[in-house]
């Protein structure tokens, strides 16, 4: 039982973190999108709704985190269609890439170090995203013991199957 009670206080600590950079996310969407709303300058709007985007789509991953952590389960079947998207974004960005490499090596766009800067961020978020993609794709989504040497033989196929009969297992005891 004091293994439990320490992964279900270690769970409470991530959570609570996890909550804690909500609230800095929401503020830093706050400041960007004033500043964005009080700035002249269209290319410096850009920018700070760049950021704020940015800021909402960390919202989004803590949130989906704190969801993960307090129970709810990503399967394989839960990801089939990620991968169908996966297959096509990486038809697209192949072109992206090839498109931000391109513009790179351009004399004008190399010698304006703010304009190269916006375009590299560019062409580093394609490549995060097709990482990012292939691994929410690829990974279970419930945790492994690190002495589970069963797993690392095993297809995550084995793997959801063996955790839904050990959770289903674990859920009819706790009830009798």
């Amino acid at each position: 039982m004091v293994e439990t009670d320490r992964y279900s206080e270690s769970k409470a600590e991530a959570v609570e973190t996890l909550r804690e950079q909500l609230v800095i996310e929401g503020k830093l969407v706050g400041l960007y999108d004033e500043h964005e709303r009080n700035s002249e300058n269209k290319a410096m709007k850009r920018v700070m709704l760049m950021f704020r985007l940015d800021s909402q789509r960390h919202i989004n991953i803590i949130q989906a985190a704190i969801e993960i952590i307090q129970g709810e389960e990503v399967y394989i079947e839960d990801r089939g269609s990620l991968k169908e998207t996966f297959k096509k974004h990486l038809e697209l960005e192949t072109k992206s890439l090839k498109m931000a490499n391109d513009v790179l090596k351009n004399l004008w766009v190399d010698e304006n170090e703010g304009l190269k800067n916006l375009i590299q961020l560019w062409r580093d978020d394609e490549k995060r995203h097709h990482s990012a993609l292939k691994t929410i794709t690829s990974k279970p989504y419930f945790r492994m013991a690190s002495n589970d040497f069963v797993s690392m033989f095993r297809d995550e196929k084995f793997l959801e199957e063996r955790y839904r009969r050990s959770k289903k297992f674990k859920e009819k005891h706790e009830s009798s």
